[in-house]
């Protein structure tokens, strides 16, 4: 598993392709990325899903506690992020997302031209198996029952913890 695809790594060249290449062209690396359009271009999104198809995608979020909150200035520890039009960032460089799961599987289905499932997958099953997690990720026997109903569009509609629904 790479964790965190392009965060801080040297970028993708044609002749150095470094770590960037490596992870997109190897088939056992499982590799996640932010699909917020702001980490990566959706054009970057499409051509990592394309590279590492619906069973190595893992989507993350990189979410920090200002999450579902307005523009404005949020502590991230014992640092002062600036939230605005979706972007966090610390003294001008990016700082966190503020992208929720739910978005980042509509984005990947999007800009990837996925269907809805295979997006969804990105965000359940894939980053389960890679952790070895075989009770996550999946609705079967023995497995935790922790999902969410999603309508046509991927947005929310029920949230279940334990087979049991959670209070909007």
């Amino acid at each position: 598993m790479r964790t965190h695809t392009f965060n801080a790594m040297r970028p993708l060249d044609h002749r150095k392709p470094g770590i960037i290449g490596g992870v997109l062209t190897d088939p056992r690396i499982t590799a996640d990325i932010i699909a917020d359009g702001i980490h990566l271009d959706p054009a970057i999104v499409k051509l990592f899903a394309s590279a590492k198809g619906p069973e190595q995608t893992v989507l993350i979020t990189d979410g920090i506690s200002a999450t579902g909150m307005p523009d404005g200035r949020y502590h991230l520890g014992s640092f002062e992020v600036d939230v605005k039009d979706g972007k966090c960032t610390l003294n001008g460089s990016l700082a966190g997302s503020v992208l929720t799961m739910d978005r980042a599987v509509r984005n990947l289905a999007r800009y990837a031209e996925w269907p809805l499932p295979q997006a969804v997958a990105a965000a359940t099953r894939n980053p389960a198996r890679a952790a070895s997690l075989s009770n996550k990720g999946v609705l079967a026997v023995g497995a935790d029952a922790d999902f969410v109903v999603l309508n046509a569009q991927g947005e929310v509609l029920r949230t279940f913890i334990a087979g049991i629904e959670c209070a909007a």
